[in-house]
């Protein structure tokens, strides 16, 4: 009897009909995603069910907007319910499949806070072999040269497939942003990564990052040489795992993550192998001086660029209209074309005048930064130029985002060069880029690691056309001017140009 009051609790505050679908484990085998409300806003939240080696669904679960990735969910089934817990997490949700079992609809509870949660099931953008969804799952501790107490170290969840190996292995580095802010490129990015590389037969490392989840008891990072030390225990961690083989262990990473990658492999042992996605080849100062939402906190919008592609689209519907107009009155077609043209090319152009005018600035700005050292004079300077460099840009703003500039993390940043280390590197390495990255552009940065890498005869580099920062499809810059805006699904072109390499060198 109070199993069944409780399926009608259940049923009664979702609204949902009581001819739920009934799900055997095979099909709730995917992803599943949905927005869940909570005071104040609404958090993205992810639920990927897997299954293990015994058959039986796990489950790991994100939350974008607090940085939430790769948590475990046990997964309950029962004759009329799922139950997802997240202990790390301190949450869980009971649902029941509706919608002929596309949708998930139930209780999420945490401390506090209860309320009802849509999950729809996501059709998988990158079609996976389905030895994928069927891997051992590990929670691991790793020690870290910052922590004295090994059990305050890093910790993270280890994926294998099935089997007794022994398997080549990978440690994943995400994009490295500062604490509290909010990057859920590259954990997407990553996500996807593990699914293909686990397909392709290897184990993958996955560690919270410092200061959250599993490595909470680690403060966040000041400087990449403590991110590099970190990731050299990870690889010694891996090396010493039954079922590993230890010499067939490398490491990817993404952005500034791809940097720390490549700091490590200086180190002796070096890795079999690194994949370096979108690092940066030119210094901090350079890198940070070239972007055009340095105002911005790392994982917000960058406004002043998205005003600026606002008014580019509105022109350009604009000469669109007009063409359209020339035509109906007779216009010659080639003229018409070429008036379009001539717009977008005025626009390429002007944009291209704005971002040089807003490097010299920010330039400057962070040149004030690395020759003050004394924190309050450098703020007071900076949020002053901040100032005038964006008109509209609040004061408390300016101020706050001037003491984010100038914190331990981005000076060091700041003074970081890697073309001093990138000799140093002997393994053979990927250097992978997408001609759409606006952040660490690739036409700047991967000439500059090739140069750095003319020594190494085991490295190859790469360009992908029409690929973001995150390694998502772009539609180009013609797209942006016309006002379309670019989807967030990892390139299929990007997991199979990572996994190929890989490939080769293991064999």
């Amino acid at each position: 009897m109070k199993r069944i009051i409780n399926l009608l609790a259940i049923l009664l505050l979702c609204g949902s009909p009581l001819w739920a679908d009934i799900l055997t484990n095979e099909q709730l085998l995917g992803q599943w995603a949905g927005v869940l409300p909570v005071p104040g806003g609404s958090r993205q939240v992810t639920i990927l069910i897997s299954q293990q080696a015994d058959g039986a669904p796990t489950a790991r679960l994100r939350i974008d907007a607090q940085r939430l990735d790769n948590s475990l969910m046990r997964v309950r089934t029962s004759a009329d319910s799922i139950t997802f817990v997240a202990e790390q997490a301190g949450c869980r949700f009971a649902a029941l499949a509706v919608a002929e079992g596309q949708r998930l609809r139930g209780t999420w509870q945490q401390p506090g806070f209860r309320t009802v949660l849509v999950l729809d099931r996501v059709a998988g953008t990158t079609p996976l072999p389905a030895a994928a969804t069927t891997f051992a799952t590990e929670e691991v501790q790793v020690s870290s040269p910052s922590s004295p107490n090994p059990e305050l170290g890093l910790g993270g969840v280890l994926r294998r497939p099935t089997g007794t190996g022994p398997f080549p292995a990978v440690l994943l580095l995400p994009d490295v942003v500062p604490a509290n802010s909010v990057e859920a490129g590259s954990y997407r990015l990553l996500d996807n990564l593990t699914d293909y590389l686990l397909s392709q037969g290897l184990a993958v490392l996955r560690l919270d990052d410092r200061g959250t989840g599993r490595s909470l008891a680690l403060p966040a990072a000041t400087a990449s040489a403590e991110l590099a030390a970190d990731a050299q225990s990870a690889l010694n961690f891996l090396r010493s795992r039954p079922g590993i083989d230890p010499m067939r262990v490398g490491v990817v990473g993404h952005g500034e993550g791809a940097n720390v990658a490549l700091l490590a492999a200086t180190q002796a042992p070096a890795p079999a192998f690194v994949v370096a996605l979108a690092a940066a080849g030119v210094s901090g100062q350079e890198l940070l001086a070239r972007q055009t939402s340095l105002v911005n906190r790392p994982g917000e919008p960058d406004t002043a660029q998205w005003a600026w592609q606002t008014f580019c689209a509105q022109r350009m519907a604009l000469a669109r209209r007009e063409a359209k107009q020339q035509m109906a009155a007779g216009a010659n077609p080639a003229q018409v074309q070429v008036r379009i043209a001539q717009e977008q090319l005025r626009l390429t152009t002007e944009a291209r005048k704005r971002n040089e005018i807003l490097y010299k600035r920010q330039f400057a700005l962070l040149e004030i930064i690395r020759q003050t050292t004394d924190n309050a004079q450098a703020q007071a300077i900076v949020a002053n130029m901040l100032r005038q460099i964006y008109p509209r840009l609040a004061s408390a703003t300016a101020q706050a985002r001037a003491r984010q500039l100038t914190s331990p993390w981005y000076r060091s940043l700041l003074a970081f060069n890697p073309q001093a280390e990138l000799a140093k590197v002997s393994c053979p390495t990927l250097l992978l880029h997408g001609a759409a990255d606006v952040l660490v552009p690739a036409a700047t940065n991967l000439t500059a690691l090739e140069k750095g890498f003319k020594g190494n005869k085991l490295a190859d580099s790469q360009q992908l056309d029409g690929v973001t920062h995150d390694f998502e499809t772009a539609l180009g810059e013609r797209a942006l001017l016309a006002g379309t805006t670019s989807p967030t699904t990892t390139s299929a072109e990007a997991l199979e140009a990572v996994g190929e390499w890989v490939a080769k060198r293991l064999k």
